[in-house]
Order: structure tokens, then C-alpha cells, then sequence
């Protein structure tokens, strides 16, 4: 990242909306702490892979975002993830997870701070819901790379939090999610339901493991009943499959 990264800049950088950005990272204002790491959702790959133009801050009066503006004293590294959308190569994925830069501000996203996760209740994740495995984790034969899985199950099939946790973001800005929950577990875990039909929870909800927070559908890039579901320690992706209570997706 660029030395002095501001929300501003960074929104502008990888086609993510500042509500989205703040409502993902539990950011109560524009603020950024010195080597804090950032989720991206749907962040635009192929736009932040351009040199970042330097941007200067819009005086406040404009807009309440605005930061102070950066000096060299006042620099900061940012460190950034993103969550590229479900399925297709690279190139498709940056495409599809785009956000619309230009659009309004979520309306589950808030400036609230979220409550503190409660502990995991054991050594090990529950699947989201039963199905079978259509796509796994890791890179495809067209290059491309699933940062999660899909589960096949049928239309309107109960989608259950893996874990203890808060929601962090649920909403559907992001193309190719369709209706996403993002929750944060302790031990910096967290947690993505996608493609879901509907949503049963708000930011800010805490739920237990087990609860069903969705319902699964076909929103977002799905072409069929499915769930996209991935976990992530801190900022980096992980198979769940190696974190789950078992190897199959036979879930109880």
C-alpha cells in the first residue's frame, strides 16, 4: 500500500464503497491505525493493480468522510485484503466483485461498534448446511482461484453460522455475492455466506454456532441453489474444509 492510504483513497483504489469498507472492518469513523489490516470485499483487482494516483482529501465541508489530510510525519502503511467474488478466473472474478463506487451507502452499514465476539465453542467449525461439494478451495484449471467453497443445496435450505460471532456485514452490494453475511469470531476468525435467497440477520446481531443466518438461493453469480462459504484467519484465506468438524459436507 501507498504510504498516507486514507478510506477516500482506498474506496477510490479498489471500487469499494467507504460505507462498505467501514461496515466490513467495524470502522466507527475514517480513522486508520499504523499497520492495520483491512477486509476488501469485492474489491476490484484489476483497477488496484494500476499505480494509485495520488488523491488529496476533500476539505471537510465537502464530505464527512474526509480525513485529515496525510503528511509525512503522519504516513500510514495500510495493509489490505480482498474477497474476490465466488467462481471464474481472475480476470472474471475482479470483474464480477467490483462494486459500484457511485453507489448509496449501505443501509446495514453503520458506525456502531460491534460487540466482542463471544469465545469458539470448540476446536473445530460446523458446516454452513448439508450438501455436496461443486467447487472446492484453491486454484482451477482456468487459472482462476476460489478463496471458498460451494455447496449445492436446494432452494431455501437453512444456512447456520459456523461458529459463535457477530455479524459484521450482511447485505448485498457486492456483485457475484449476492446476499453476503460476513461474521467475526474470535481469534480473529471470520466467516462468508453468499449467494443466500435471503438474510435472516443485521450487523451488529450476535450469533451463536449453529443459528441460521440465511437461507440459500441463487442471488449474486450462482447458477444454482448453492452457498459460497469461506473462512479466514485475519486477512488470509484458508480451505475450510481443514478447519471443519469433518471432511464432508454431511453436516447435522
Amino acid at each position: 500500500m501507498q504510504p498516507g492510504d486514507t478510506l477516500s483513497s482506498l474506496s477510490q483504489r479498489y471500487g469499494v464503497p467507504i460505507a462498505t469498507i467501514q461496515s466490513a472492518n467495524n470502522l466507527p469513523d475514517a480513522r486508520l491505525s499504523e499497520g492495520q489490516v483491512l477486509v476488501m470485499p469485492g474489491a476490484n483487482m484489476a483497477a488496484a493493480s494500476r499505480p494509485a494516483p495520488r488523491v488529496a482529501p476533500a476539505p471537510a465541508a465537502q464530505t464527512a468522510y474526509a480525513p485529515p489530510a496525510a503528511t509525512p510525519s503522519s504516513a500510514r502503511t495500510v495493509k489490505t485484503t480482498t474477497i474476490a467474488a465466488p467462481g471464474g478466473s481472475a480476470a472474471t472474478q475482479a470483474t464480477q466483485s467490483a462494486s459500484n463506487p457511485a453507489a448509496a451507502p449501505s443501509p446495514v452499514a453503520g458506525t456502531a461498534q460491534l460487540p466482542t465476539p463471544d469465545p469458539l465453542s470448540g476446536n473445530s467449525f460446523r458446516w454452513p448446511v448439508k450438501g455436496r461439494i461443486i467447487s472446492g478451495f484453491g486454484t482451477k484449471p482456468d487459472g482462476g482461484h476460489n478463496d471458498g467453497i460451494n455447496i449445492s443445496v436446494p432452494k431455501g435450505t437453512p444456512v447456520k453460522a459456523a461458529e459463535n460471532g457477530v455479524v459484521a456485514y450482511a447485505g448485498n452490494e457486492l456483485k457475484g455475492y449476492g446476499n453476503l453475511v460476513l461474521v467475526r469470531h474470535a481469534n480473529s476468525w471470520v466467516s462468508a455466506y453468499a449467494n443466500n435467497e435471503q438474510l435472516l440477520v443485521k450487523r451488529g446481531d450476535k450469533v451463536s454456532r449453529g443459528q441460521v443466518i440465511a437461507k440459500a438461493g441463487t442471488s449474486g453469480s450462482a447458477s444454482q441453489p448453492q452457498v459460497h462459504f469461506e473462512l479466514r484467519k485475519g486477512s488470509r484465506p484458508v480451505d475450510p474444509t481443514k478447519y471443519m468438524s469433518n471432511m464432508s459436507a454431511q453436516a447435522n
